[in-house]
């Protein structure tokens, strides 16, 4: 049973109620499945008709009829559509788990029953039961959520299903989420993701990307029923000896196998980790624009190149390309977050996990991606370096990335309009000097269909009842004109040959064009077409000798001359046809960019789409004055200068300049003169090159009268009398006339290795021959415009305000939530720039890298790579001496690697087998210099399947089985305690996991306590710290506006106290949360805040889910980012807002807090853990 039997029963019941006689036929009409609807037209005697749908669970096709469900929906607004939905709603449930044809038949008769009515013979359950005829059952396949233990003892037989299970769960293992959404006869589709954060990209990369750090890279693989088993594979192929045939021979067997084990891949990014939630929406676009810059490019990369790749790797030991290796090799501490994968061929050739190859590929080709053409995949010959992936300059790549690459042009115009607007302004100033390099190629256009009337005619020869245009020959047909044809028909021509009296064209006998022949070959007197014309005497009763054509012909637009030079009249007219740019907002906003830009010009969109996608310099509009370089200007002189952050530099670039730096500091032994930062500026013509091809001295234009290199300022002064531009001052079109900013003047602010003594010359100017030496970071741009000004006058075109972005906006925000109070970076003082007027720089410190340098959640880090010094967390914590032995550490060495790994933590709750199997938890000793492998997810070490299944035990039914607990952790009796008998008692338990984990979470709260200027919104109270696994937290700072926090100001109330509690199996159980006091309104008096009447915090995100969906407790979460959250919660005005009881003096009890918890809990259909009571000293 399954999908297939579902489709089969679909398709008889079609053909059933085709036959319906014309009572039934007239009650239900139109029944039909478009996956996943289901849906059928229903019209009552009395009332208008409506259309009932039956969205179908895919996941339950698997085992149809079992376990078949769906969502059930009335899609029209009227009163009888919704007296029908609000009978069908009382029996969805009972709809589940039967066949379609008893569905169809239930719900026609409780409508029939609804508008008393009687239900066709042919329409009652009798007539339709015969559809849902008992079948042989089919074998099931084995699913991943059951127990699928594998022991030395009991081998499973290696079918496709079991083999899949097992990599499912190794991914699973590994930290990795990976699921089998649908396994039926036409195959198996399977979904494997990471988070995005666990790439550890930069705030600056994931706003250059399109990314979304809160999102999931996901990707869906469909298999056929042969899944892949690599082991038997490379088996064979080593038997096969497939290396040793030759070349030809070898692409042969790469060919069968991929015909054997063929794999569709689709790569997005999601809210949810499973995709599904972007996947099921009906409305296309909403799919679409959850793709991100790199996803068509690594979809269609997986599909075409990722088979041939995988079986270089697992036959001859390579890593994924020689390129990619080199790449590892050199810039291993850039791509530390990655798994630490091995390339030699010992260790390839044990890897055979496909699921996992797959995900580590992906993430390793992400990193990379601005190394590679996104079209051709093939690494990039120039030697320009990009912080944004981009195509080469070959024609091909061109256009077919202006056919891929849609969605994202619109992407990048909706988040960054205030850019694009910059970058036309640059554009356009570029084109009127005549300057414009790069300048798009041959591939970057448009092909557009032009129909025109020639003088001329084609004979026809008539006989009694009908008349024929051209005679049989060799090469087509022959037709001759009334005149010579010179210069009037092309070969590739359609012509449409019509009547003189109507106008209409004559009909031909062809499918492709029913009203056109083709022009195969032209002669001064006649043309050879690909197919004869008859016409009728009927139609043509006059029977004229001459009958007119028109002419069709297909032309390819470009912006280049025939000397393949850029038009630049042509490129002039195009730019000025754009429209202002928050218009062409709108218009994606509405998915029409390319529909309404070509109602304007043809050449529109290509253009624009080039300008965008031509662009490899990430350019950030800053607004937050924490991020801006700062000057002295009270009086807001210099208020036209707009600043943006601009990062030109590759991860390569950018790693040797971070490289030179502290070779630098290396040879002063640590002491450093500063920073040394300084001026560029050039004429507004050559911006557009430089955005695109970075600073370089390959062209002379002012003179290098102190030597050759690039020139630079520490005067910004200078630097702007530099940036002058002739055209841009003239009225004569010199600006673009729908510019948001008119733009005047740019000058850059770079970085650059403080080595004056090895400048071409330091005095007057800075010249720096070495351009590694030299990085962007920011752009200052003269405007005329503020592009936020929303009062515009009419002399200004009547341009409407710039639109907000909200994906820049966002991030922003984000990013500003988790900065702290922006420290400034040090400046030599021998070389410190100044402003115009004369004041110093201050230039916050900031990470400019592709690769954050902070450590993403759940990625994988060496030994010792986060230290923390014990003592110092247990003295902030206000433990000291012999407590913290006994109270907090149980002989635990701080020195390790504080990310805790799930391979430490078995699914049954236990320490894994892995471990066990080497008789104790691994000892970590001062002199150990191997590689910490228990923190490595997903490293080529750890999969060697062969015997991994005999010490692994997998059993996702009992991930959370209670662990085998230590002796009582001695509790450390103190003469003045100050215990506060609300909370709950001391723990008697600990794990050495939980221990890592929590004083890890505290350490980082405690630095940011710290920070005066850091305020969290929330204060982890160190004087009322007993054990690391008690916390009492108080809220505060909320927003005066909400009535909790006018409550709070009436009464006095300070703080929410709340107690945080954890498990000793946290991070893999999630915290107890529960309010001390003030007491909170219940929620059935009209009360909010997601609190329980007895005080504990109701939230899925606390709660191990209902097992019906994804939510509940993970253990990447953070202790900052739950309290953080929990703040939300109590400030949140939905459904109600929370407020103080009239009894808020009383605090509420432990017991009436884990009461109320449970009983909440149960009525979710939360899972509580076994003995969660007991943990909590009930």
């Amino acid at each position: 049973m399954g999908r297939k039997d579902f489709i089969e029963d679909v398709r008889k019941l079609k053909e059933y109620f085709r036959g319906l006689n014309s009572k039934a036929s007239a009650l239900v009409k139109g029944f039909d499945f478009q996956d996943p609807e289901l849906s059928f037209r229903f019209s009552p005697k009395l009332g208008r008709p409506f259309t009932v749908k039956f969205y179908v669970n895919d996941n339950s096709l698997t085992s149809y009829p079992a376990k078949f469900s769906g969502m059930l929906c009335v899609d029209d607004a009227n009163e009888t559509a919704n007296a029908a939905a609000a009978r069908l709603q009382k029996i969805q449930e009972d709809l589940h788990d039967k066949p379609v044809s008893l569905v169809i038949a239930r719900l026609v008769k409780e409508l029939c029953d609804l508008f008393k009515m009687q239900v066709p013979r042919d329409l009652q359950v009798n007539a339709l039961k015969k559809f849902a005829l008992a079948r042989p059952t089919l074998l099931p396949v084995p699913s991943v959520s059951a127990s699928t233990s594998t022991s030395s003892s009991s081998k499973t037989a290696s079918t496709p299903a079991t083999i899949l299970a097992r990599d499912i769960l190794e991914a699973r293992h590994f930290n990795y989420h990976a699921e089998l959404l649908c396994s039926d006869e036409i195959g198996f589709k399977v979904v494997v993701s990471i988070p995005v954060s666990r790439l550890g990209l930069s705030f600056e990369a994931y706003e250059a990307w399109n990314l979304i750090p809160t999102r999931h890279l996901v990707c869906t693989i469909q298999f056929s029923p042969n899944y892949i088993d690599l082991q038997e594979t490379v088996t064979n192929a080593l038997n096969k000896k497939a290396y040793l045939i030759g070349e030809r021979g070898f692409i042969d067997i790469k060919e069968e196998l991929k015909k054997q084990f063929p794999a569709h891949f689709t790569v997005v990014t999601s809210e949810c980790k499973r995709g599904m939630a972007s996947q099921m929406q009906n409305n296309k676009e909403e799919v679409e624009n959850d793709h991100f810059i790199l996803s068509w490019t690594l979809t269609e990369l997986l599909r075409s190149k990722f088979f041939d790749m995988l079986c270089d790797r697992v036959w001859f030991g390579l890593g994924w390309a020689e390129d990619c290796l080199h790449q590892d090799q050199q810039y291993h501490q850039q791509l530390r977050h990655l798994d630490e994968e091995e390339v030699e061929e010992a260790t390839a050739s044990t890897n055979r996990n496909f699921l996992l190859l797959v995900l580590r590929y992906l993430r390793r080709r992400i990193l990379l991606s601005t190394n590679y053409c996104l079209t051709c995949h093939y690494p990039h010959t120039e030697s320009i370096t990009s912080i944004r992936p981009f195509v080469c300059g070959a024609a091909l790549c061109q256009h077919q990335a202006l056919v891929g690459l849609g969605n994202l042009f619109e992407a990048a115009l909706v988040n960054s309009p205030v850019v694009v607007d910059l970058l036309i302004s640059l554009c356009y100033v570029a084109l009127s000097a005549h300057n414009l390099n790069p300048f798009p190629s041959k591939g970057i256009g448009a092909t557009i269909s032009t129909k025109s009337t020639v003088e001329n005619s084609l004979y026809v020869e008539w006989g009694d009842t009908q008349g024929i245009i051209g005679g049989t020959t060799e090469r087509g047909y022959e037709a001759y004109g009334w005149r010579t044809f010179d210069n009037q028909v092309q070969v590739n021509d359609l012509l449409e040959i019509y009547s003189p009296e109507t106008g209409q064209p004559f009909s031909v006998n062809r499918c492709s064009s029913p009203s056109a022949v083709r022009v195969l070959d032209v002669q001064p007197h006649c043309l050879v077409l690909d197919c004869q014309i008859v016409i009728s005497s009927t139609i043509a009763p006059s029977k004229p000798v001459y009958l007119p054509f028109k002419v069709c012909r297909r032309e390819e637009l470009n912006f280049l001359n025939h000397d393949e030079t850029p038009n630049y009249e042509l490129l002039k007219e195009k730019i000025n046809l754009l429209p202002p740019v928050n218009e062409m907002v709108q218009y994606a906003q509405k998915n029409s960019l390319k529909a309404d830009l070509d109602k304007i010009d043809s050449l529109c969109f290509p253009l624009l789409s080039w300008i965008i996608s031509s662009n490899r310099t990430h350019l950030r509009l800053l607004e937050s004055d924490d991020e801006k370089v700062q000057y002295s200007d009270p009086a807001n002189t210099y208020s036209s200068w707009k600043q943006f952050i601009m990062i030109m530099s590759s991860p390569e670039k950018e790693e040797k300049f971070q490289k030179e730096k502290q070779r630098l500091r290396d040879e002063r032994r640590g002491q450093t003169l500063g920073e040394l930062f300084a001026f560029h500026g050039s004429p507004l013509t050559n911006w557009h090159s430089i955005i695109r091809t970075s600073l370089n001295y390959n062209k002379v234009t002012h003179g290098r009268a102190f030597g050759d290199g690039v020139y630079h300022s520490l005067q910004a002064a200078t630097s702007a009398s530099y940036a002058h531009n002739n055209y841009y001052g003239r009225t004569d079109g010199g600006s673009w006339k729908n510019s948001l900013l008119i733009v005047q003047k740019c000058i850059a602010l770079c970085e650059i290795v403080n080595r004056p003594s090895q400048f071409t010359s330091t005095s007057p100017h800075l010249v720096v021959k070495d351009e590694s030496w030299i990085t962007t970071r920011y752009l200052f741009v003269d405007c005329q415009r503020d592009p936020y000004d929303q009062q515009i006058s009419d002399d200004d075109d009547g341009l409407a305000s710039t639109p907000l972005t909200s994906f820049s906006r966002s991030l922003s925000q984000m990013a500003q939530k988790t900065r702290k109070q922006p420290e400034r970076i040090t400046l030599d003082l021998h070389y410190c720039p100044v402003w115009l007027n004369n004041k110093a720089l201050q230039i916050p410190k900031r990470d400019f890298a592709i690769i954050s340098a902070a450590t993403p959640s759940g990625s994988s880090h060496r030994k010792g790579q986060f230290q923390h010094d014990q003592s110092t967390l247990l003295t902030a914590a206000g433990v000291t001496g012999h407590e913290s032995s006994g109270l907090m550490f149980d002989a635990i060495d701080c020195d390790t690697d504080s990310t805790i790994s799930e391979e430490e933590y078995s699914d049954n709750g236990a320490f894994s087998d892995v471990k066990k199997g080497k008789g104790k938890a691994k000892q970590e000793s001062d002199d150990d210099e191997e590689e910490d492998d228990e923190d490595n997810y997903g490293s080529d070490d750890d999969m060697d399947t062969d015997d991994f299944a005999d010490t692994m035990d997998y059993d996702d039914d009992m991930y959370f089985r209670d662990e085998p607990q230590k002796p009582p952790v001695p509790v450390i009796e103190i003469e003045d305690d100050g215990f506060d008998p609300t909370l709950l008692p001391l723990p008697e338990e600990s794990s050495t996991t939980a221990t890592r984990r929590i004083c890890q979470e505290l350490r980082v709260i405690i630095n940011k306590q710290d920070d005066a200027s850091n305020d969290c919104g929330f204060y982890v109270n160190l004087e009322k710290l007993k054990s690391v696994y008690q916390w009492v937290v108080e809220i505060s700072n909320f927003d005066p506006s909400i009535p909790l926090a006018q409550d709070m100001i009436r009464h006095k109330v300070k703080a929410i106290e709340l107690e945080v509690r954890f498990a000793p199996q946290y991070p893999f159980l999630p915290p107890y949360v529960r309010v001390i006091r003030p007491r909170l309104l219940r929620f059935m008096d009209g009360g909010g805040g997601h609190v329980t009447a007895g005080g504990s915090i109701c939230m899925d995100l606390l709660t191990l889910g209902n097992g019906r969906n994804e939510c509940g407790w993970s253990s990447a979460y953070t202790m900052e980012a739950v309290l953080l959250q929990i703040k939300l919660a109590l400030s949140s005005l939905d459904p109600r807002p929370a407020r103080l009881d009239r009894r808020w003096q009383k605090d509420y009890s432990p017991s009436e807090a884990i009461d109320a918890y449970i009983r909440v809990a149960n009525q979710h259909g939360w899972k509580i853990p076994d003995q969660w009571q007991r943990l909590f000293g009930h």
